[in-house]
């Protein structure tokens, strides 16, 4: 059995701080000062995933690290033997996942922007607030997901805060989730407030994850592939009015308003991104 493993960062237990945890500026030599904390705590996660999918019969495991370019959302050095990296290929997607896999299992996932009770929910880039695909507005849990189900790949499982597990279950109810924290603020929060946050231990977390991967990989070939079908129909909403402007030179796209941008007829949902 071989599985390909979405990372990020947001989703991860004891991560609730996108400036203090999750950013930096290479260029600049400026990193966060919890950085390198919360990319062990991702890769723990990760290699109690790679346990737990060894433990149910997995025989290769690859994992894209989606958290930007390097050093990305991961400690290398910490990473499982039995688990292959996918290193500084970005976060414009899934990157080698075809239908030579056998599942899609996405760690660390957060909510979609305007999300309640979540984690540092947003969707895509911070200046996002809304896209929808077809009149259904979805984040990164449903585009890899339906990267994944274009390759005729299911998709099992998914760890994050609780609003990210609801999310993904709203597309393939039979998944398996594993909660690792929750949000306690009503109130949708972008990247750039105060989260609130209830977390487990990072113990409890890795378990949590171990158990419920190896339940899901008796799933497979249970789930079918989430897919949607071309064409169509995009709409992106922006938080300043330049970003708008630059989507509206795309071929086919128009302005709806100051902020917000359609594109009709697409080929592929990520076109307005």
């Amino acid at each position: 059995m071989k599985l390909y493993v979405v990372c990020d960062l947001e989703g991860v237990a004891g991560v609730v701080n996108h400036l203090q945890q999750c950013r930096w500026n290479a260029e600049k030599g400026w990193y966060a000062p919890f950085l390198e904390q919360a990319r062990r705590l991702a890769t723990l996660e990760l290699n109690a995933l790679v346990e737990g999918a060894l433990s149910a019969g997995a025989e290769e495991v690859i994992a894209w690290d989606g958290h930007g370019n390097f050093p990305g959302g991961l400690d290398y050095e910490l990473l499982h033997p039995a688990c292959k990296l996918i290193l500084d290929a970005g976060d414009g997607g899934p990157a080698g996942l075809d239908g030579s896999f056998d599942a899609l299992l996405q760690l660390g996932l957060h909510a979609m922007a305007g999300t309640p009770r979540t984690v540092l929910a947003h969707s895509f880039y911070s200046h996002l607030l809304e896209y929808t695909v077809n009149d259904e507005a979805v984040g990164e849990i449903w585009m890899n997901a339906y990267t994944a189900g274009k390759a005729g790949v299911p998709f099992i499982f998914l760890s994050g805060d609780r609003a990210a597990a609801l999310e993904a279950q709203r597309l393939v109810p039979e998944m398996e989730v594993a909660v690792v924290k929750e949000g306690l603020s009503d109130r949708p929060l972008g990247l750039n407030h105060p989260q609130p946050a209830l977390c487990l231990s990072p113990q409890a977390a890795r378990k949590t994850i171990r158990k419920a991967v190896a339940k899901a990989l008796w799933k497979v070939g249970k789930i079918a592939p989430f897919t949607r079908k071309p064409p169509f129909t995009l709409r992106a909403r922006f938080s300043e009015e330049c970003f708008a402007e630059e989507r509206a030179s795309l071929p086919g796209a128009r302005r709806v308003d100051a902020f917000t941008v359609e594109l009709a007829g697409a080929e592929e949902p990520w076109l307005l991104l």
